[in-house]
């Protein structure tokens, strides 16, 4: 075999069998076009790596999915509208900006006010420290540390009802 020639076969009853380019091409082109479609229209999630096991036959296959998605570039019907166009933009405003910048201007200026026992409460909290966990750094019961956790948060939660 020269450099530039290539083999090509097909599975006949799990067999390769080697084959002219023309019955290669033959043979796959449906694949090939089955498999574009569903890749697509986000029925086939089969990857560059496992395309030699694509068949074409999509139903039981392991890489198809039922589910349907759209691009958000599909146009709707007959318009120049496109799905996209149709959701709602989620990006902060100025004023949403701003609101969120007083919010934690007023939480940083409370929390300030705390004491400093119950300030390192509040900094374990949002390392994401269980009440257990909390206890056992503090040197506090569970129950003292659930207590005062929640007499925190309604401490701020009444100081901040304006933002909230």
């Amino acid at each position: 075999m020269k450099n530039n020639e290539r083999n090509f076969f097909i599975p006949v009853n799990g067999t390769l069998f080697e084959v002219s380019e023309d019955v290669y091409r033959a043979y796959y082109q449906p694949i090939w076009k089955t498999r574009y479609h569903a890749q697509t229209n986000g029925e086939c999630r089969i990857t560059k790596s496992q395309l030699w096991m694509c068949d074409g036959i999509c139903p039981g296959c392991p890489f198809h999915t039922s589910e349907k998605y759209i691009s958000v570039e599909a146009q709707i019907g007959d318009s120049d509208l496109a799905v996209g166009d149709t959701l709602p933009d989620d990006s902060p405003t100025p004023e949403s900006i701003l609101m969120d910048r007083d919010l934690i201007a007023a939480l940083h200026k409370e929390l300030d006010r705390l004491d400093p026992e119950v300030k390192r409460i509040c900094e374990l909290i949002m390392q994401g420290k269980t009440e257990r966990e909390i206890a056992a750094e503090t040197g506090k019961r569970q129950s003292t540390v659930n207590y005062q956790k929640n007499r925190i948060f309604s401490l701020l939660r009444e100081a901040l009802k304006d933002f909230i």
